[in-house]
């Protein structure tokens, strides 16, 4: 009777194994990244929804002849918008702008005002630009 002379692993079982395990790892550290960057983008889109709505409700209840840059620049300051996207803390900020469309279309009454407030920030390498828009009509 012969006996076989296996004593383990061979060089090629380890590598096979190691492959697997390293391209297992890859996949599984890619995901826990995307969902990592969803997340974020998640709750930072949550933060500038709810100051963007708090500026659009102040909005409306101002006069139309009321709105103007300044009072935009204003209300953004009062939503703290400025404290949570900076470019020296986190590499964000805030445009804004106010867009009369008489002025725009060459229409002669003033009836509309097109309000536009645009976060921007970066998540992961890539630039991400968030933009809300309101229409103020003269009542």
């Amino acid at each position: 009777m012969k006996k076989s002379n296996e004593k383990g692993a061979t060089g090629i079982d380890i590598v096979g194994g190691l492959i697997i395990f390293v391209l297992a790892s890859a996949l599984v550290v890619n995901i826990y990244y995307q969902i990592f960057v969803t997340t974020v983008s998640t709750k930072v889109h949550q933060v500038a929804t709810g100051c963007i709505t708090e500026i659009f409700e102040k909005i409306d209840l101002e006069n139309y002849e009321n709105i103007t840059e300044d009072r935009i620049e204003q209300m953004i300051e009062e939503a703290k918008m400025t404290e949570y996207f900076n470019e020296e803390k986190n590499s964000s900020h805030v445009e804004y702008s106010l867009t009369n469309y008489a002025e725009k279309s060459g229409v002669e009454e003033d009836l509309l005002k097109m309000i536009n407030i645009t976060v921007v920030y970066n998540i992961g390498g890539n630039e991400v630009t968030f933009p809300m828009n309101k229409i103020k009509v003269r009542e």
